[in-house]
């Protein structure tokens, strides 16, 4: 769970789910961002239903998606791609909008950051992020990795570009669930 303060720190912390974790199951963790994906696409379809309203339960599901893909996220980045880094640093408009990851022992992870106030939130409909902007990221995470394993063999160079897309999507998730949290009005 993403914590939010009233000068927008944000704090999240937590394990790797064991049966996810392991580094074989490297397959299963990219099946399940995309199962996450598509279920919070069709789970949106159906709250929005016929009154074009989210309410603040369903807000809440759509913030329980996107932690869940986050956390995939952050553990292929981890476990898959950039096993070596014990801490890293994500920045948006010159380091207006900052996340840190660290890792601890094992399976631990924390994810600390800031939003300060001249860092221009765009103001957004859902559907448009989620239509235009998330997916294009997903679909273009899985076309780098796609491209980097056409010959079998994922470079260091490679392992870079992907760690590069999934920290551009960790940025859009974090940013997503503050501007749920905290602009997106209830109709």
């Amino acid at each position: 769970m993403l914590e939010i303060s009233n000068d927008f720190n944000l704090k999240s912390y937590g394990r790797f789910p064991e049966e996810l974790s392991d580094p074989k199951s490297f397959k299963d963790r990219m099946v399940e961002v995309s199962r996450l994906f598509q279920g919070m696409g069709e789970s949106y379809l159906q709250h929005l239903g016929d009154d074009s309203k989210i309410s603040g339960s369903e807000k809440k599901n759509l913030i329980e998606y996107l932690e869940s893909i986050l956390l995939v996220l952050v553990m292929l980045r981890k476990i898959d791609f950039s096993p070596v880094d014990e801490e890293t640093y994500i920045r948006k408009d010159r380091g207006l909008f900052e996340i840190r990851l660290r890792f601890t022992e094992g399976s631990v992870w924390e994810l600390t950051g800031s939003i300060k106030p001249e860092y221009k939130m765009k103001q957004r409909t859902f559907k448009e992020w989620f239509n235009s902007s998330f997916s294009t990221d997903i679909k273009t995470f899985y076309a780098i990795y796609g491209n980097a394993g056409l010959d079998q063999l994922i470079t260091p160079d490679e392992k870079v570009q992907i760690t590069k897309q999934i920290d551009r999507i960790i940025a859009e998730i974090v940013e997503m669930i503050v501007f749920i949290e905290r602009f997106m009005l209830f109709q």
